[in-house]
């Protein structure tokens, strides 16, 4: 095959490498420790830059450490490495909003800690950068690197919906009884 024909099928051959089903890339988690930062202000709508440039969630409620949009990644990289394979997952994770404590997946609550451990509402993206679900995630910080958990909380309705009211006493118009109303 002569130069000029193949230089006239490469715009063909590249399209058709474009159309080729994508392989589902082994994804390796970055090595070497995570930084940890904190930003100097929390301002309601004003997104905070660490000191390497790279930024935090956008929203955050109060002043302490929280992991940035490529740590929170590369924690994300660090569980799917342990995750069982075969299984598709969300390609990478973007930080809306934090605070710090870590949400109880038992009782739906928050708790404190003295170390730096955060709740994050999480959106899960797929390759495309496409928002597929957003999930609370906790993010501690160990061994100076940021890890992620994620978080299903129990999901019932509340136990006061569509309730009868408590019935009423024939006497609580007489002075001295006790409220119960």
């Amino acid at each position: 095959m002569t130069t000029r024909k193949l230089i006239a099928f490469l715009p063909l051959l590249v399209a058709l490498a474009g159309c080729a089903a994508r392989d589902q890339a082994t994804l390796i988690p970055p090595s070497g420790p995570d930084a940890l930062y904190t930003p100097e202000r929390v301002f309601p709508g004003r997104l905070e830059y660490a000191p390497d440039r790279s930024t935090f969630a956008p929203i955050l409620t109060e002043r302490s450490a929280y992991p940035t949009q490529p740590e929170a990644n590369a924690a994300y990289l660090r569980l799917l490495a342990s995750a069982p394979a075969g299984a598709a997952y969300p390609a990478s994770v973007w930080l809306f909003g934090c605070k710090p404590g870590a949400l109880d997946a038992l009782t739906a609550r928050i708790t404190r800690y003295r170390g730096p451990v955060v709740h994050c509402a999480t959106d899960f993206l797929d390759p495309d950068g496409r928002r597929v679900m957003r999930e609370t995630a906790n993010f501690y910080y160990d061994n100076r690197i940021w890890s992620m958990q994620p978080v299903y909380p129990p999901r019932s309705s509340v136990a006061w919906r569509n309730r009868e009211r408590s019935p009423k006493d024939f006497w609580r118009w007489l002075p001295g009884r006790p409220r119960y109303e």
